[in-house]
């Protein structure tokens, strides 16, 4: 125990000087001065400058219509989610194990109460947030009743909603309205907010203002100001580059197709000799034959019909005067090597940047043959670790809900690491869930293995030092779990024997007898009645 407190107060003395040390930092030395990097520095780099908010939020809401995006978005969130196969239900909300009584019957009306509405909104507020970064509630709720309803709909929009922090901690919002004012404010009792995690940087011009009035060096956080939150934690964060190059791509291929299609020709005709007036009457016989010929073909597309007739012109020549000549047209642009490949390879790295692997998203033949029969599931597990994300963000949503219902209906809020409620997920249709059973069995599997290698380690009767080097050298465990398998090995009980006593032949066979058990005394040898009655 002294020895305990000895260290406890070293490493504490070593942490105070660490702490102490950053006053004699030399900012302007010459050699190792401080090189710092500004926000404005962050802002103004070319390839990604920086964009106010509605720029930003307005190209997100563009990509989220794209077909591959939106796919891609809704695997997410429903590999997230899950759904039970009758209800449909993915968050269940249920008492701790070690939680009984008067307050497992409370978490039990909470969940009534509030499930129905986290159930039926869950994947659009999923959904949004991981498309925008952040997504947004209003709770409706009465005092001694708790949330009665919960609005989601598109007049809370995150491009709408103005959230405002300090330091980690939401502390209120400004909504834009259709109304005379131009934003309403609302408190966070009134909304909730669905953030996900901020892992990347995306430059924006309110970054420059923040920096100007934000208080780090205040060690007390509601010293700070109340600032607005940045845009961030999106899934398109990255796939914007991709996306406007499989654009690109797709706009070349289509224009190329176009390009391809059309069939225009050169005539020429020689009117040599011809008066003025058989002249025009020629060019006019020739431009209403082409113009009749254009029309049926543009009846027949917009019809979506065939042509079952055969189309003859007829056109009247004297001696040399005729067609002479008809060269077609032949556009660099139509026979360009523009591919299908070009495409796919864009649409697989904006897959990648997504998260999610190109063959859930539609394009299931480009499935890898080595994959073998389980390649689509295994393919899938890596959209489902991304979605783990997506979870952590609704669960604060949930416990968020949670305090607003509690402090209304009850007049307190659960302490967050005194929570008597866990929140969980219905994942048995995820990908996920299905690697980890996987992975429970796998580890079993290695358990019994393990368990019969060390039945015949004991009957070897191996010294336990030979014992630990084989588990440490040849089955490459760890060290202490060697020596805890070794330790195990020696102080395993020792097996009964075979046949031992109980049940069937019990006691017989094996055995070893014991002689004197053998003399039978001659009183009771069989027959001592019968000569005792004839004595």
């Amino acid at each position: 125990m002294v020895n305990l407190l000895n260290g406890l107060k070293a490493a504490s003395r070593r942490f105070l000087g660490v702490v102490e040390s950053a006053q004699n930092i030399e900012t302007d030395a010459i050699a190792y001065g401080y090189d710092g990097v500004t926000v404005s520095m962050l802002l103004g780099s070319g390839k990604n400058p920086a964009r106010s908010r509605a720029t930003i939020y307005e190209k997100y809401h563009l990509m989220m219509g794209d077909p591959i995006i939106s796919t891609a978005l809704r695997a997410h969130v429903t590999q997230a989610l899950g759904g039970h196969e009758t209800s449909g239900d993915t968050i269940f909300l249920e008492p701790k194990k070690d939680v009984s009584g008067a307050l497992k019957k409370q978490v039990e009306e909470i969940a009534r109460a509030l499930l129905p509405l986290l159930n039926r909104d869950a994947h659009t507020i999923a959904f949004k947030a991981a498309g925008f970064g952040d997504s947004y509630a209003r709770l409706i709720s009465k005092k001694g009743v708790g949330v009665t309803e919960m609005y989601t709909g598109d007049m809370i929009l995150p491009p709408l909603v103005q959230p405002y922090e300090r330091g980690n901690t939401t502390t209120g919002y400004l909504v834009t309205a259709s109304t005379k004012k131009i934003s309403e404010r609302f408190t966070v009792k009134q909304m909730a907010r669905c953030k996900m995690a901020r892992m990347g940087w995306v430059p924006q011009v309110k970054a420059q203002e923040i920096a100007q009035v934000i208080a780090l060096a205040k060690d007390n956080v509601e010293e700070w100001p109340h600032v607005p939150s940045l845009v961030g934690g999106s899934f398109l964060e990255a796939a914007e580059t991709p996306y406007d190059r499989l654009s690109t791509s797709l706009l070349g291929l289509v224009s190329n197709r176009i390009l391809g299609s059309i069939d225009e020709s050169l005539m020429t005709v020689n009117m040599s000799g011809m008066s003025l007036e058989n002249r025009n009457m020629l060019m006019a016989s020739l431009g209403n034959l082409l113009k009749a010929s254009k029309e049926r073909t543009r009846k027949l597309i917009e019809e979506g019909k065939f042509s079952t007739e055969r189309i003859t012109h007829v056109l009247p020549v004297d001696n040399e005067k005729q067609l002479t000549q008809v060269q077609s047209f032949q556009g660099s642009a139509g026979s360009s090597t523009i591919s299908i490949e070009d495409v796919m390879l864009q649409a697989k790295l904006l897959a990648g940047a997504l998260g999610i692997d190109l063959a859930l998203l539609g394009f299931a033949d480009q499935l890898a043959g080595g994959l073998g029969e389980g390649g689509f599931f295994r393919t899938s597990v890596q959209a489902a670790e991304r979605s783990e994300i997506i979870r952590t963000a609704l669960t604060e949503f949930i416990h968020h809900v949670v305090d607003v219902h509690c402090f209304d209906r009850y007049g307190y809020v659960f302490d967050p690491s005194d929570r008597p409620y866990a929140i969980n997920f219905y994942g048995a249709t995820s990908a996920l869930e299905r690697e980890q059973q996987e992975s429970r069995e796998r580890a079993t599997n290695s358990t019994a293995l393990l368990v019969q290698i060390m039945q015949q380690i004991r009957e070897l009767g191996l010294p336990r030092k030979t014992v630990v080097q084989l588990f440490a050298t040849s089955m490459q465990y760890d060290n202490d779990y060697a020596e805890t398998l070794a330790e195990g090995i020696e102080n395993a009980k020792p097996p009964e024997p075979p046949g031992g006593q109980g049940g069937f032949g019990g006691g017989f066979g094996d055995d070893e007898t014991d002689p004197d058990a053998l003399e039978v005394d001659a009183n009771d040898a069989p027959g001592a009645d019968e000569e005792d009655d004839e004595k």
